[in-house]
């Protein structure tokens, strides 16, 4: 019985220069693309609620985010309902 092609393994040329992966993206890392908050900026956030932020920060689903949040909550003037930690 022969091998079907997806069990085969591949050929890999070493002096291949492709990179590989998902390939170019449209990704914004100052703009939300999923939640109660898609569409929304990291700057508008901080203002609105800065809370959310600080929790998205530390969750995995925010880790795209991480470096915007940091530099945009290290500028943001504090707020006095803001929830400090």
């Amino acid at each position: 019985m022969g091998e079907r092609d997806d069990q085969r393994p591949l050929d890999i040329d070493a002096g291949q220069t492709t990179p590989v992966g998902p390939g170019p993206t449209s990704f914004d890392g100052t703009i939300l693309d999923f939640g109660h908050h898609a569409g929304r900026t990291i700057d508008e956030l901080a203002t609105i609620d800065p809370d959310y932020l600080r929790w998205l920060a530390r969750h995995p689903s925010g880790f795209r985010y991480r470096s915007t949040i940091e530099r945009v909550l290290a500028s943001a003037v504090p707020h006095p309902g803001d929830w400090e930690r």
